[in-house]
Protein backbone atom coordinates (compact mmCIF):
# COMPACT_ATOMS: atom_id res chain seq x y z
CA UNK A 1 0.00 0.00 0.00
CA UNK A 2 2.87 2.22 1.16
CA UNK A 3 4.49 1.34 -2.10
CA UNK A 4 1.64 2.22 -4.25
CA UNK A 5 0.94 5.55 -2.67
CA UNK A 6 4.82 6.49 -3.05
CA UNK A 7 4.78 5.51 -6.49
CA UNK A 8 1.54 7.26 -7.55
CA UNK A 9 3.01 10.44 -5.61
CA UNK A 10 6.32 10.54 -8.15
CA UNK A 11 4.24 10.25 -11.02
CA UNK A 12 1.62 13.03 -10.59
CA UNK A 13 4.75 15.26 -9.38
CA UNK A 14 6.82 14.21 -12.90
CA UNK A 15 3.33 15.00 -14.54
CA UNK A 16 2.34 18.23 -12.78
CA UNK A 17 6.04 19.45 -13.55
CA UNK A 18 5.76 18.15 -17.24
CA UNK A 19 2.63 20.45 -17.43
CA UNK A 20 4.34 23.51 -15.92
CA UNK A 21 5.60 26.23 -18.38
CA UNK A 22 8.38 25.43 -20.37
CA UNK A 23 9.77 29.14 -20.31
CA UNK A 24 10.34 28.93 -16.53
CA UNK A 25 11.88 25.60 -16.50
CA UNK A 26 16.14 24.89 -16.34
CA UNK A 27 18.21 21.88 -16.32
CA UNK A 28 21.48 20.95 -14.92
CA UNK A 29 24.34 18.08 -14.87
CA UNK A 30 26.04 17.15 -11.95
CA UNK A 31 28.09 14.80 -10.37
CA UNK A 32 28.79 13.69 -6.59
CA UNK A 33 29.75 10.74 -4.04
CA UNK A 34 26.97 9.04 -2.03
CA UNK A 35 27.85 7.56 1.24
CA UNK A 36 25.50 4.06 2.34
CA UNK A 37 25.15 2.88 5.84
CA UNK A 38 22.72 -0.15 6.16
CA UNK A 39 20.64 -0.02 8.92
CA UNK A 40 18.31 -2.83 8.42
CA UNK A 41 17.95 -6.16 9.79
CA UNK A 42 20.65 -7.64 7.46
CA UNK A 43 23.32 -5.31 9.38
CA UNK A 44 23.47 -7.88 11.70
CA UNK A 45 24.65 -10.13 9.23
CA UNK A 46 28.59 -11.31 9.49
CA UNK A 47 28.90 -11.36 5.38
CA UNK A 48 27.01 -7.90 4.87
CA UNK A 49 29.55 -5.06 4.88
CA UNK A 50 26.72 -2.28 6.03
CA UNK A 51 28.98 0.85 4.80
CA UNK A 52 29.34 1.67 0.75
CA UNK A 53 30.36 4.64 -1.34
CA UNK A 54 29.15 5.30 -4.37
CA UNK A 55 29.48 7.42 -7.35
CA UNK A 56 26.60 9.63 -8.91
CA UNK A 57 25.99 11.43 -12.27
CA UNK A 58 22.28 13.47 -12.22
CA UNK A 59 20.48 15.25 -13.94
CA UNK A 60 18.06 18.05 -12.67
CA UNK A 61 14.90 19.70 -14.02
CA UNK A 62 13.50 22.81 -12.44
CA UNK A 63 9.84 23.65 -12.85
CA UNK A 64 9.66 26.80 -10.06
CA UNK A 65 10.04 24.92 -7.27
CA UNK A 66 9.59 21.48 -8.12
CA UNK A 67 12.52 19.88 -9.28
CA UNK A 68 12.54 16.17 -11.15
CA UNK A 69 16.03 14.27 -11.06
CA UNK A 70 17.20 11.72 -12.48
CA UNK A 71 20.40 9.79 -10.88
CA UNK A 72 22.79 6.71 -12.37
CA UNK A 73 25.00 5.43 -8.83
CA UNK A 74 27.65 2.93 -8.97
CA UNK A 75 28.56 1.68 -5.72
CA UNK A 76 32.23 -0.77 -7.18
CA UNK A 77 31.74 -2.96 -3.92
CA UNK A 78 28.31 -3.19 -2.98
CA UNK A 79 27.74 -4.98 0.76
CA UNK A 80 31.28 -6.31 0.86
CA UNK A 81 30.39 -8.83 -2.05
CA UNK A 82 33.33 -7.65 -4.39
CA UNK A 83 30.33 -7.18 -7.10
CA UNK A 84 29.24 -3.39 -8.46
CA UNK A 85 26.26 -2.23 -8.00
CA UNK A 86 24.54 0.37 -10.50
CA UNK A 87 21.34 1.87 -9.61
CA UNK A 88 18.75 4.14 -11.63
CA UNK A 89 17.18 6.58 -9.53
CA UNK A 90 14.48 9.25 -9.70
CA UNK A 91 13.16 12.04 -7.22
CA UNK A 92 10.65 14.67 -7.08
CA UNK A 93 11.97 17.77 -5.16
CA UNK A 94 9.45 20.43 -3.83
CA UNK A 95 11.66 23.20 -2.47
CA UNK A 96 14.90 25.57 -3.58
CA UNK A 97 17.31 25.77 -0.51
CA UNK A 98 15.81 23.80 1.23
CA UNK A 99 14.12 20.89 -0.04
CA UNK A 100 12.49 17.73 0.27
CA UNK A 101 10.78 14.24 -1.74
CA UNK A 102 10.43 10.99 -2.90
CA UNK A 103 11.97 9.04 -5.20
CA UNK A 104 12.12 5.60 -6.85
CA UNK A 105 14.88 3.28 -7.67
CA UNK A 106 16.08 -0.37 -9.11
CA UNK A 107 19.25 -2.22 -8.69
CA UNK A 108 21.75 -4.34 -11.30
CA UNK A 109 23.43 -6.50 -9.16
CA UNK A 110 25.71 -9.48 -10.02
CA UNK A 111 24.49 -9.53 -13.59
CA UNK A 112 20.58 -9.18 -12.61
CA UNK A 113 17.81 -6.33 -12.04
CA UNK A 114 16.18 -6.54 -8.69
CA UNK A 115 12.61 -7.70 -8.72
CA UNK A 116 11.75 -4.67 -6.33
CA UNK A 117 12.30 -1.47 -6.31
CA UNK A 118 13.97 0.76 -3.78
CA UNK A 119 11.61 3.67 -2.29
CA UNK A 120 13.40 6.92 -0.47
CA UNK A 121 12.86 10.03 1.57
CA UNK A 122 14.95 12.64 0.51
CA UNK A 123 15.72 16.13 2.43
CA UNK A 124 18.89 18.56 1.70
CA UNK A 125 20.10 21.71 1.21
CA UNK A 126 21.09 23.43 -2.19
CA UNK A 127 23.40 26.31 -2.61
CA UNK A 128 24.00 28.09 -5.78
CA UNK A 129 27.62 29.97 -5.91
CA UNK A 130 29.51 31.35 -8.89
CA UNK A 131 26.97 29.56 -11.05
CA UNK A 132 27.25 25.95 -9.43
CA UNK A 133 25.09 24.33 -7.20
CA UNK A 134 25.82 22.62 -4.05
CA UNK A 135 23.77 20.14 -3.00
CA UNK A 136 24.08 18.06 -0.07
CA UNK A 137 21.33 15.71 1.24
CA UNK A 138 20.27 12.72 3.60
CA UNK A 139 18.26 9.93 2.23
CA UNK A 140 16.00 6.98 4.05
CA UNK A 141 15.89 4.03 1.32
CA UNK A 142 13.41 1.38 1.69
CA UNK A 143 14.54 -2.16 0.43
CA UNK A 144 14.68 -5.66 1.07
CA UNK A 145 17.41 -7.88 1.12
CA UNK A 146 16.19 -10.51 -1.64
CA UNK A 147 18.75 -10.08 -4.48
CA UNK A 148 21.14 -11.80 -1.31
CA UNK A 149 20.88 -15.36 -1.71
CA UNK A 150 20.33 -16.99 2.24
CA UNK A 151 19.84 -13.57 3.59
CA UNK A 152 15.94 -14.64 4.07
CA UNK A 153 13.08 -11.95 4.65
CA UNK A 154 15.56 -9.04 6.11
CA UNK A 155 15.78 -5.57 4.81
CA UNK A 156 18.59 -3.69 3.78
CA UNK A 157 16.63 -0.02 4.87
CA UNK A 158 19.46 2.38 4.91
CA UNK A 159 20.26 5.67 5.94
CA UNK A 160 22.03 7.67 3.54
CA UNK A 161 24.46 10.72 2.91
CA UNK A 162 25.28 12.49 -0.79
CA UNK A 163 26.89 15.12 -2.11
CA UNK A 164 27.00 16.61 -5.72
CA UNK A 165 28.20 19.58 -7.50
CA UNK A 166 25.52 20.72 -10.66
CA UNK A 167 26.42 22.90 -13.66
Amino acid sequence: MVRRSLCLLVVSLVLAGALAAPAQAAGRFGGGLHYLRTLGDIKDNDEFDENAFGFLASYQYDFLVLKVEGDVEWILDYGGSGNALIQPQAYALVGNFIYGGVGIGIGYFDGEWWNDPFYALRAGANLTLAGLDFDAYVLYRFQDAEVFEGFGEQDLNSLTFGAQIRL
